[in-house]
């Protein structure tokens, strides 16, 4: 008989630590998840056109250098995200609980307020498709999408970076306002959505991602993302069982 590999063996061992991660995980997870509506908010992650629609230069690009490498992104955005990001809306807004949308672009014509690593990927973009990959803010492409679209009065703001509040004055706001957590949601879950969420948990906020109102570029890169997330930064929930939690508030409160 032929004595595994050390590569098998090495293959074998990794599983077992995964699983271990996993366990430790959903042990930490029993604890239960407490939402006061009066002190949560609703973040709306980049669900711009761009991110949206693969009709866009963000789609464009990347389909040239991968051929069908968006393909199940959109689709899982379409079918998945965007109707758990609207149970989410009506669930925050049924409690007039305050809504913030962030949306990625620039506001300077040749995008040098933007991080190096998104100038970065406008190179890439001009040399595929001769445009830049990401939009200026008043490009129709940055705008929010019309299937979630902002309420009247609720916040839209513009970042320059992956997480708003290294590039926006959302903490201030978040700290005038009494808020303490935040339920996270958007797009793209490995690259802003995290961001923002572990940002917020650095600064003593209570991050709460909605695992199924946020995608990215495939199911393996969003479920390790939300692994690590959950094992250090936060916690992830179905949207589900976010509504249910906020339901549950809101009746205790009428009583």
């Amino acid at each position: 008989m032929r004595k595994p590999t050390g590569t098998k063996r090495l293959g074998v061992s990794a599983m077992k630590e995964l699983e271990k991660v996993r366990s430790f995980v959903a042990a930490k997870e029993q604890a239960p998840l407490n939402i006061e509506p009066h002190r949560t908010a609703l973040l709306v992650i980049d669900v711009q056109r761009y991110f949206v629609h693969p009709d866009y230069p963000f789609g464009q690009t990347l389909d040239k250098l991968v051929p069908g490498i968006g393909e199940g992104y959109f689709r899982r955005v379409r079918e998945h995200v965007l109707p758990n990001i609207k149970k989410l809306l009506a669930a925050v807004r049924a409690q007039g609980m305050p809504v913030y949308y962030t949306g990625f672009g620039c506001c300077a014509k040749d995008a040098s307020d933007l991080v190096r690593w998104a100038r970065d990927f406008n190179e890439v973009a001009h040399a595929m498709n001769g445009t830049a990959m990401w939009p200026a803010t008043d490009d129709a492409a940055w705008q929010i999408d019309d299937a979630v679209p902002p309420a009247p009065g609720e916040t839209v703001l513009n970042k320059t970076s992956s997480g708003p509040l290294a590039s926006t004055t959302l903490e201030q706001t978040l700290r005038e306002r009494g808020l303490d957590t935040l339920v996270v949601c958007g797009l793209t879950t490995d690259v802003c959505v995290t961001q923002t969420a572990r940002e917020l948990g650095d600064r003593s906020f209570q991050a709460i991602v909605a695992e199924d109102a946020c995608t990215t570029l495939s199911e393996e890169q969003h479920r390790a993302t939300l692994l690590a997330f959950n094992m250090v930064f936060g916690r992830v929930k179905k949207t589900a069982e976010i509504v249910k939690v906020l339901n549950k508030s809101k009746a205790a409160s009428a009583r």
